[in-house]
């Protein structure tokens, strides 16, 4: 399995080749992994767009090192890959779920990048920050299985089936307590993006069902971006949750490709 050494972090990580077209990097949420994305990254490969996705650092087989991430960390995981792979931010589209949404964002801060895809974004608030530390006390208490027992039906739309419940389910249990009550302490203690300095194009994927990161955060979001208004838009997924790529990986995988093909002419360029 591929890893990458990052000072006292193993980073797992999964590079697909494909053609000429940009690549796309994807940063999950808190507890899921590079699979999240499993079913999506196959059509963009066959489309021509190489994929990059890791575990960050305290979740799934980038196992927790005994200390908390910040999303300057996640970022500078991610720069270490793009690094290491020898690749062009100027080609590059950050896809970025939940809490991955914070980092992709402060990774557009720091890199000239193609475009910013942010999938039910989190948007970091005081109310936020109690939710999470409650997810805290919850593990601390009774450990994965709770949030396992709970999550996959609570943060899922009605169109959500049995079969994605188990998936879900099995990417929490894929986490260790100490990982995801350090990731929850991530999110909690998370800075709002200066989303305002933020000039490339952007794509919010929401659902219409996503308790955890409401509406009203990607409108906000969404609005604070820097790019010109004809360069950003919210895409609204009917009866879905939280766990997009999981409850309609057909919807979010054709809306990652259009807009990576409406920016595929300008990477050429």
């Amino acid at each position: 399995m591929p890893f990458l050494r990052i000072e006292d972090q193993e980073l797992y990580y999964t590079w697909t080749p494909s053609t000429d077209g940009p690549t796309i990097l994807f940063i999950h949420g808190l507890g899921s992994s590079n699979s999240f994305y499993a079913s999506i990254i196959p059509s963009l490969v066959q489309n021509g767009y190489p994929c990059l996705a890791f575990d960050t650092p305290g979740s799934a087989l980038s196992k927790y090192r005994g200390k908390d991430s910040d999303p300057e960390m996640i970022c500078g995981a991610a720069v270490a890959l793009i690094s290491t792979l020898d690749l062009d931010s100027k080609r590059i589209i950050v896809v970025g779920h939940s809490m991955g949404a914070i980092v992709a964002s402060e990774l557009a801060l720091h890199l000239d990048l193609l475009g910013v895809v942010l999938i039910g974004p989190v948007n970091p608030s005081d109310s936020l920050a109690e939710v999470f530390t409650a997810r805290i006390k919850l593990v601390q208490t009774d450990g994965m299985e709770a949030v396992a027992n709970t999550v996959p039906a609570a943060a899922t739309g009605p169109k959500a089936t049995p079969i994605h419940h188990a998936f879900i389910r099995t990417l929490l249990l894929s986490q260790t307590s100490e990982g995801y009550m350090s990731l929850c302490r991530t999110i909690a203690n998370a800075k709002r993006p200066r989303y305002n300095h933020i000039r490339c194009p952007l794509l919010v994927i929401a659902g219409s069902h996503d308790k955890t990161s409401p509406m009203v955060g990607s409108q906000e979001i969404l609005d604070s971006w820097g790019a010109d208004k004809d360069l950003k838009r919210l895409q609204v997924l009917e009866g879905v949750g939280h766990w997009h790529c999981i409850e309609a990986w057909n919807e979010v995988g054709a809306l990652l490709n259009r807009f990576a093909g409406d920016l595929r002419s300008k990477a050429i360029a």
